[in-house]
């Protein structure tokens, strides 16, 4: 009867195992997976696919292990992590540790809800990242020893589609739905540096298994895919992981398994070679002159981008932004600002003043929400503990590893005679090596976690591989496990089925309505773009807060096409009032509600209402001061919200501000010179609104000459008023108002042919004013 049970119990195990196989075959597929509007930002859609296909996987694994049975392969894996004999068990420890200060740094997070959840932008959050962890360790409880080669395999098959179409991008061909690149191609990843981290995180693996296999047709295939990464990764032009690559290379030649030691002919020659490059790209770059190869071709970008190595770290915005976080770690050192909440710290201590931290054009650089620095970015989320227990972690692994290495027998006594574990122990320590390096510049994404946390778990199988059987520690009680595993396998269901609609296919829906209204707003169809926008704000979910902004922009994108502004004014307010009840941290939120308000203050005529809007308005940028107060985007604000409630002295001091925090931003010039202009210094506004326009700001956009129609106005300069109407009746001529203020300009400058000219065109595109125009004729002096 006993062997009758276990009999039907592995039964159970076997007929199930095909499903865990093909779930992780399935989420090892998702790298290559891009598909818009559905899979739009790339890893949203990747995240959410690959949380239904595992939260179904872990399900039937919760239900296997409660499953009554003896000598369950499951346990015997556990307890090997649970064996302090076993290579594994500190590793493993600390793995959890980590994640347990995540844990924690989410709990006491300023902002709970947006470090557990994330947004769609990143992919990340917390939610995301303990699937990573739950992850690797299923894998390495659930999976045969046998497939662990299949897994790898699919894993390099998946990566080389996408590295071929990093090529396609980059090429000439003009192929349907592929966007052409000229430097550096994303693929289907998302961009180019995170593209060549997922290959770095591939390719010495992948040698490794060449190395050691026997078949010649798969060592050719194995060695053909380690080349095609390399290659693709010098092609697609990222710096920091040349370096990676380099130091990997260095570390696996000096550093390969003694007992299979590489000839010091060959370590001595990789040496002579290197040092040979690092003079070589130094001579060309001291010689600038000297050309390789035809400029504007691949091979002189690749030559370019290796030179520019020697300047890298020195200077730039990455550099910049390493100084402002570094100020925010004494403040929250322990449990750090949360998971996602980086952006808090990098606010408060913002200085547009250090180099190339913002960008003239957009101030792109002057939002950081990733450190691009695997030490600030664990430090500033989940706190200075965290990023030691992370070092620890990766330490003891690369400890046991080269342990599993220096090994000269098996646990059970006998030579070890196949240097399969030793080679690929040490194409893991590279990986981890090229890893940390271009994590010193870069931050992981969805295809790259899922690769380290799949090496991860490989790690645990390689150091429990030849251990001895472990004393049990863990065990499940047969009897409890069979009184309450349907109990306990019915709620699991309930919450499955919760979590895979509420927190997966609805919000994945939600975002594809938000891409879908995306596109018809880049096709100017911007009331079905916004309808649909309203039907999606209905539906609640985590995404709320994502929501509102990509409505907002899409009202921004939108208002110079249907002319809308105060109707989009108020709908952008009423979203942004919502977002900082969710988000009070986040000073955009902030920043874009003073703004819409600012639309409102102007478009009011009612005193009072438009005394306590412009309280209203002082108090947003009150918050913001108070979360950034060196950022220029509030001087910039500030100063608009001062010329809109005509305070022009104070509108004047702020644009001074602005100039003192950045002055390489040529919006603050301009709204200096407005403020200038409108407490009469003509001169001196003038010459500001000039420089302005030198430093390269549009001041012939449709909004900064409403600026000017609005001062001109206040001062009633119509000599230059006419000036900006002629300007914006040359843009819009169908805009009946623009030819009508063009008239009455032209009448207060004794222009009145003129003036009588732009009447008849205001009659000629809006017949239904027939009266209005006459009677603004009958007010022109017959000539």
């Amino acid at each position: 009867m006993k062997n009758k049970n276990n009999q039907n119990i592995t039964s159970v195990r076997n007929n199930f195992y095909w499903l865990y196989l093909a779930g992780f075959f399935v989420i090892l597929f998702l790298p290559l997976l891009t598909l818009p509007p559905w899979f739009s930002p790339p890893d949203w859609g990747k995240t959410i696919v690959f949380r239904i296909v595992f939260s179904i996987l872990f399900f039937v694994f919760v239900w296997q292990l409660l499953s009554p049975k003896k000598n369950n392969d499951i346990l015997t894996r556990l307890n090997f992590l649970l064996d302090k004999k076993n290579k594994a068990f500190w590793v493993f420890w600390l793995f959890i540790a980590y994640w347990g200060l995540f844990f924690l740094a989410t709990i006491f997070s300023l902002d709970f809800r947006f470090s557990f959840f994330g947004s769609p932008y990143r992919a990340g959050g917390f939610l995301n990242f303990s699937f990573y962890f739950i992850f690797a360790i299923v894998i390495f409880l659930v999976l045969k020893n046998k497939d662990w080669q299949k897994i790898w395999d699919f894993s390099i098959i998946i990566g080389i589609p996408v590295c071929l179409f990093a090529y396609i991008q980059i090429s000439h061909l003009n192929l349907p739905y592929v966007i052409h690149f000229s430097d550096r191609p994303p693929s289907t990843i998302g961009g180019s540096t995170f593209l060549a981290s997922y290959i770095l995180l591939l390719t010495f693996i992948t040698f490794c298994f060449g190395i050691v296999e026997k078949k010649t047709w798969k060592k050719i295939f194995y060695f053909i895919s380690a080349a095609l990464f390399a290659i693709t990764i010098i092609v697609i032009l990222m710096r920091a992981a040349y370096g990676a690559l380099v130091f990997g290379s260095l570390f696996f030649i000096l550093f390969y398994p003694k007992k299979f030691r590489l000839s010091k002919i060959l370590k001595i020659s990789f040496l002579a070679l290197l040092i040979l490059l690092f003079l070589g790209f130094y001579f060309l770059k001291t010689h600038p002159d000297v050309r390789l190869f035809k400029q504007g071709t691949r091979l002189q970008k690749i030559t370019d981008m290796v030179i520019s190595i020697y300047s890298y770290g020195t200077e730039g915005s990455r550099v910049s932004s390493w100084r402002v976080l570094s100020r925010s770690l004494k403040e929250r050192p322990v449990l750090g600002y949360g998971p996602e909440n980086l952006s808090i710290a990098f606010d408060k201590h913002y200085d547009p003043s250090l180099p190339s931290i913002a960008i003239n054009e957009g101030m792109h650089s002057s939002w950081w929400d990733r450190a691009h620095n695997f030490f600030l970015d664990i430090s500033v989320q989940a706190g200075v503990p965290a990023l030691i227990i992370f070092l620890l972690f990766i330490s003891f692994l690369f400890y046991q590893l080269q342990r599993l290495k220096a090994a000269d027998k098996n646990a059970d006594g006998n030579a070890d005679k196949t240097p399969r574990l030793k080679i690929i122990a040490h194409g893991i320590q590279t990986t981890l090596v090229a890893y940390l390096v271009v994590n010193l510049f870069s931050f992981d994404t969805f295809s790259i976690s899922l690769i380290f946390f799949l090496m991860t778990g490989f790690s645990f199988y390689l150091l429990s591989n030849n251990a001895q059987p472990p004393a049990i520690r863990f065990r499940i009680n047969q009897f409890s496990a069979e009184k309450w595993r349907m109990p306990v396998v019915f709620i699991a269901f309930l919450i499955l089925v919760w979590f895979l609609w509420s927190w997966n296919i609805r919000p994945f829906k939600i975002n594809t309505q938000i891409n879908i209204s995306q596109i018809l707003a880049d096709q100017k169809e911007c009331d079905a773009a916004l309808s649909r926008m309203d039907k999606v704000l209905e539906k609640r979910s985590f995404l709320n807060v994502y929501l509102r902004l990509k409505y907002a922009d899409l009202l921004k994108s939108c208002e110079p096409v249907t002319g809308k502004t105060l109707e989009y004014a108020q709908k952008g307010r009423e979203l942004m009032k919502e977002n900082v009840k969710v988000q009070p941290y986040y000073v955009r939120n902030w920043l874009l509600l003073d703004g819409y308000t600012n639309i409102l203050i102007e478009k009011e005529k009612n005193p009072e209402i438009k005394k306590e809007l412009i309280k209203e308005a002082n108090s947003y940028l009150e918050r913001a001061y108070e979360l950034s107060p060196k950022r220029q985007e509030l001087y910039l604000e500030w100063t608009k919200a001062s010329l809109v409630s005509e305070e022009y002295q104070k509108a004047k001091e702020k644009a001074e501000k602005c100039i003192s925090v950045n002055k390489k931003l040529p919006d603050c010039y301009w709204f200096l010179g407005l403020s200038e202009i409108a407490l009469g210094d003509l001169q001196n506004g003038q010459m500001d609104l000039t420089k302005a326009t030198e430093m390269g700001y549009n001041s012939r956009a449709i909004t900064s000459l409403h600026q000017l129609v609005k001062i001109y106005s206040t001062v009633k300069n119509y000599p230059e008023l006419a000036k900006v109407y002629e300007d914006l009746v040359w843009q819009r001529p169908k805009e009946p108002q623009y030819h009508a203020s063009l008239a009455f300009t032209y009448k207060e400058l004794g222009e009145y042919e003129l003036a009588r000219r732009e009447a008849m065109k205001v009659l000629e595109l809006q017949p239904e004013a027939k009266e209005e125009v006459e009677m603004f004729l009958r007010t022109l002096p017959l000539e």
